[in-house]
């Protein structure tokens, strides 16, 4: 049986004690706002800013690195591990009895004491499993928190649709919560000037991120490598020649815009679902099509591509059908083609044009074939060809 001094928890759970004394720094990036901005460093990034999965399970990168040692060597006491990563004796010490304490290693009772690692797939489940429990435990508590809430609101208050925000700490951590919630995408302009700095996440699997950059962002210091980095991670960068607003969207549920882009330390807008937060998507929407693709060669040069993808001409050929207004199965006898092929054609259509529906489909479509008309409000819709 393994008794553990009360000091020694004490020590193994001091903040000195997990980092061996270290400070970690990760990369300042110049990017805007929904670049999830933090006033501090984050603890679940190391030093490149990549999360690293035992971080989540509160084992730091120190302990990490102790317990991939004695993972290695079996057994090893202090004096080695204080060898094995170049840390002072008592340093060592301490985080052998930190990561016995989080049930990553046992040790003998021979003095000294010789370490070994508990199997990963013992240690780490158990931890992983206790973690998930304390996150249950938290989640349980959000029905009570609103309905605490609900009780605190007049019955003439509600939530309001549209918030001024002042403070740049309750603004980071309204980004940070953004950024955590985050189910499917993310998108936003990005226009100088940038209104703070802040530090890249990465990207979860799943969620689409895609920005839009004007020629005064590209211009400042850093920017265009800041781009080349998060095309990398994956996010879907495009250019446009003059942006009208700074913004943030998040899962189309929630929108930040500046009131005042030209203002660094202006207020900010804190937009809930409403007819303005579906103009601003319809806003980013129409601008993404028109926009024009970057990415970035293998020498890190910056690479632009045309502004959308050419359609197969088959699908091209179902435009003037749908613009007739006939329905899917007189179509699809208009162009001899199966339900099934129907389908998959506007499907394509609709990854084509960005569009999330038929309507949108149609007006992306009229947007590209009468540009000039459309836009100056004189249509004339008579020339549309109808089979």
């Amino acid at each position: 049986m393994v008794i553990v001094r009360p000091e020694k928890l004490r020590e193994a759970q001091s903040p000195a004690s997990l980092t061996g004394g270290l400070t970690p720094r990760r990369p300042h990036l110049p990017f805007w706002l929904y670049r999830y901005t933090r006033n501090t460093m984050n603890p679940l990034h190391n030093e490149n800013g990549v999360p690293r999965p035992l971080e989540a399970l509160g084992i730091s990168e120190m302990e990490e690195r102790t317990y991939r040692a004695l993972l290695a060597n079996r057994m090893a006491t202090a004096d080695d591990i204080a060898n094995l990563i170049s840390l002072p004796l008592q340093q060592a010490q301490q985080l052998l009895d930190s990561v016995e304490i989080k049930g990553l290693a046992t040790h003998s009772p021979e003095r000294p004491p010789r370490y070994i690692a508990a199997p990963p797939e013992l240690a780490v489940e158990a931890l992983a499993s206790r973690r998930q429990a304390d996150i249950e435990r938290a989640r349980l508590t959000i029905p009570e928190l609103k309905e605490q809430a609900g009780n605190s609101t007049g019955p003439t208050q509600r939530e309001q649709i549209v918030e001024v925000i002042t403070n740049r700490a309750a603004l980071g951590q309204i980004l940070m919560q953004l950024h955590q919630t985050l189910q499917t995408e993310a998108f936003g302009f990005q226009r100088a000037p940038m209104l703070t700095d802040a530090r890249q996440e990465a990207m979860r699997p799943g969620i689409r991120i895609r920005s839009i950059s004007d020629t005064s962002y590209l211009d400042l210091p850093g920017a265009v490598e800041s781009l080349r980095l998060v095309t990398a991670m994956g996010e879907e960068a495009r250019i446009f020649p003059t942006l009208p607003v700074k913004m943030f969207v998040a899962d189309r549920r929630i929108g930040v815009i500046p009131l005042n882009a030209a203002d660094p330390n202006g207020p900010i807008l804190l937009v809930r679902p409403c007819a303005l937060l579906d103009a601003l998507c319809a806003l980013f929407d129409i601008i993404w099509e028109r926009a024009t693709p970057i990415g970035f060669s293998r020498s890190g040069e910056l690479e632009m591509g045309t502004a959308s993808p050419r359609m197969s001409e088959a699908a091209e050929q179902l435009i003037p059908l749908l613009a007739a207004g006939l329905n899917d199965k007189a179509i699809a006898h208009e162009a001899g083609i199966s339900d099934t092929t129907l389908t998959r054609r506007v499907s394509e259509l609709m990854k084509r044009f960005d569009a999330r529906t038929r309507f949108q489909l149609g007006w992306s479509a009229a947007l590209e074939a009468f540009p000039r008309s459309l836009t100056n409000g004189n249509a004339d819709v008579s020339t549309i060809d109808k089979p």
